[in-house]
């Protein structure tokens, strides 16, 4: 996945090259925490993270993106990240941290939860159908 999405100019770093033979003993909220304070965005197929460690997201004050299904494997995903590139930066120049945000299997932000006053609040994003967008009404 990390040669994927390098190829495609994203500026990553994997748990493993950040954390190295330890990164199977560190606990999503010290990662959680490191993306933090380095400012980095969050990639992860961990439906649940954003959810289970929300508070935690909330003080690091970072962006989250999570994939909707990560059984399917880098093969599948790759592609689906990519083409979901240009929603995920404009939801990262758009938005204040944190957030999270849900990449679909159709390659696009679908939906981005924000934090606000103490709680999340959930939106989703639609995309206008350019079949329709010409249609006279």
């Amino acid at each position: 996945m990390a040669r994927i999405l390098r190829d495609a100019q994203f500026n990553l770093v994997t748990i493993y090259e950040e954390f190295g033979d330890a990164e199977a003993k560190i606990v999503d909220p010290v990662m959680i925490s490191d993306c933090g304070l380095k400012n980095r965005v969050l990639l992860t197929g961990d439906k649940d993270l954003i959810y289970t460690w929300a508070k935690e997201i909330a003080e690091a004050r970072i962006a989250v993106f999570v994939t909707t299904d990560n059984n399917e494997g880098p093969k599948q995903w790759g592609p689906r990240i990519l083409s979901a590139k240009d929603d995920m930066l404009r939801e990262l120049r758009r938005r204040e941290r944190p957030f999270t945000a849900r990449i679909s299997r159709e390659g696009q932000v679908t939906q981005v939860r924000v934090y606000e006053s103490a709680e999340w609040k959930t939106i989703p994003i639609r995309k206008k159908n350019p079949s329709n967008f010409y249609r006279k009404k």
